[in-house]
């Protein structure tokens, strides 16, 4: 087992095919070797048994054939003469002399090794030798019957008497039959022990398949347990691992593998990764908490003056308001809205910040009703035109965390109604699609629009399209809409032309483990 340790899994995973693949080679080859010798049995059986009781059946017709012809010539049954009736049985005794010759040469025990040899081991060699001693004392009455034909049949005859040749003939043809009814019957006994050794081969055949059957089953067995001890439960409790530290918990803890193995250097390394990991973590950690050391205070140290700019800037602009040039009026004009929008930048900066930092937990929230609110608040206190605005959203319910959702839409709603103010009259239309994986919602307007090709611009940080004396802003909404969507695993895109107005798009996915919601019977329209 430590030398199966140290291997690697394609090597466990060879060796493994390859103990199992030779024991099914083994299989086959002890199976083949089997059927073999059965099909050597079924060979034995139709050349050897079954044409020999075939040609010992053909001896008896004939020996009883010849019994007849003798009988009827002797009672004067037939007409035939002495002459003819001896060449009808000389006839009859050269079919048996030459059945007999066939079934010596060809069927006999002793001429078959193999048949001898299973006779042998069945110890039933006494088959064999009356099989011998019926063939022996045939052939013998054949010569002795030839001798005595011309004798019994052209000798004196008296009626009712039968003279001693006629009547040894007639002895010697019953004890004939009797020796051919004795081969018929030995030779059925060695079919009946042929029979034996067919289902003893069979027997053997199927215990050695069972057995290999076994021995494979319980090889199968071990290399499972093997590979399920060595490969696998490692490979688990590594995967178990690993998704903890995916999931940000770094006092994980990879366990060592003594073997050296693939599964070995995985976990070796991975350990050494997560290990680099705290470290980097750790790193990172107190950067970021000195980074927004640095922020806030550079942000504070920044407002404070200038707040002083802004208000020393509006009581020149009171004290300068009836009199002195208008040049000088200006210069305190730009001066304050310059403190004003540097103010706007920062608070947007570092808004983008603790987003940027944030963990956005996520929940299922009503947004219908979050849109009703946000615009309540955005455009009744607003003055001047107010822009149209229409909600058509086929669902009331979205996934995700609803703070940082609220500010993307207000950014977006923000951008509508200012680059859509000059049109006549300003329209604003919110709606969505219902997708299998994901929740579309979109903001349009009918206002200026922008090229296409500063597409890839208008998400950026700080990436204005305009001058702030043409268009009011920070460069930092935009910015915020995408960085939000990128912390909801969503897409955020526009469709825009010149004139045209804009439609920008949030794309929120589902959750995986949630069960579907039921869509809302009516799309909710509303209106501002």
């Amino acid at each position: 087992m430590r030398w199966l340790h140290d291997r690697s899994i394609g090597q466990k995973f060879f060796i493994s095919f390859g103990v199992i693949l030779s024991l099914l080679a083994l299989s086959l080859t002890a199976l083949l070797v089997y059927l073999s010798r059965i099909n050597s049995y079924v060979d034995r059986h139709k050349r050897i048994t079954v044409p020999a009781i075939v040609t010992a059946a053909t001896m008896q017709r004939s020996a009883y054939e010849m019994n007849l012809t003798l009988h009827l010539f002797l009672e004067q049954i037939t007409k035939a003469d002495a002459a003819d009736t001896l060449a009808r049985l000389s006839r009859h005794a050269e079919q048996i002399r030459s059945s007999l010759d066939l079934y010596r040469s060809t069927h006999a025990a002793r001429t078959h090794p193999i048949l001898l040899g299973m006779l042998t081991q069945h110890q039933r060699m006494d088959l064999a030798d009356q099989e011998d001693r019926a063939i022996a004392r045939i052939d013998l009455i054949l010569q002795e019957l030839s001798a005595l034909w011309q004798t019994a049949l052209t000798g004196p005859q008296r009626a009712g008497v039968a003279p001693s040749p006629v009547a040894k003939t007639d002895g010697l043809i019953v004890e004939l039959m009797n020796n051919l009814d004795q081969l018929v019957a030995a030779h059925r006994d060695i079919d009946v022990e042929m029979k034996v050794e067919g289902d003893l081969l069979l027997q053997q055949a199927r215990l050695i398949a069972l057995s290999l059957v076994a021995v494979l089953g319980l090889v199968i067995t071990v290399i499972y347990v093997s590979v399920n001890r060595q490969i696998a439960k490692p490979l688990q409790r590594l995967s178990v691992t690993a998704d903890r530290v995916a999931h940000h918990d770094l006092t994980a803890q990879f366990e060592s593998w003594p073997g050296r193995d693939e599964v070995g250097t995985l976990a070796a390394s991975l350990s050494s990764m997560v290990t680099s990991l705290r470290e980097q973590t750790a790193a990172t950690a107190r950067k970021t908490k000195e980074l927004e050391a640095f922020t806030y205070s550079v942000a504070h140290d920044l407002k404070g003056p200038l707040r002083e700019i802004e208000g020393f800037s509006s009581l020149l602009e009171k004290q300068f308001a009836d009199g002195g040039d208008a040049q000088t009026r200006h210069q305190i004009d730009v001066i304050r809205r310059s403190a004003l929008r540097l103010t706007h930048m920062i608070d947007a900066l570092l808004k983008y910040s603790r987003l940027e930092q944030q963990d956005l937990p996520r929940q299922r929230f009503n947004v219908l009703e979050m849109i009703t609110t946000l615009l309540t608040d955005r455009f009744n206190g607003l003055q001047g035109p107010k822009p149209k605005i229409q909600v058509a959203l086929p669902f009331a319910d979205l996934y995700g965390e609803p703070v940082s959702i609220r500010q993307a839409i207000a950014n977006l709603l923000d951008n509508a109604a200012k680059f859509s103010r000059h049109a006549s009259p300003p329209t604003i239309t919110i709606g969505g699609t219902r997708m299998e994986h994901e929740r579309i919602l979109w903001v349009q307007d009918n206002g200026i629009g922008f090229d296409p090709s500063h597409y890839d611009k208008i998400f950026g940080l700080f990436e204005r399209l305009h001058s702030p004396q043409e268009y009011e802003g920070t460069g930092v909404g935009l910015a915020i809409v995408k960085l939000v969507m990128d912390k909801h695993d969503g897409r955020v895109w526009v469709e825009s032309a010149p004139g045209a107005g804009s439609k920008f798009y949030l794309a929120f996915p589902e959750r995986a483990e949630s069960v579907v919601d039921r869509p809302s019977s009516s799309p909710h329209p509303a209106s501002a």
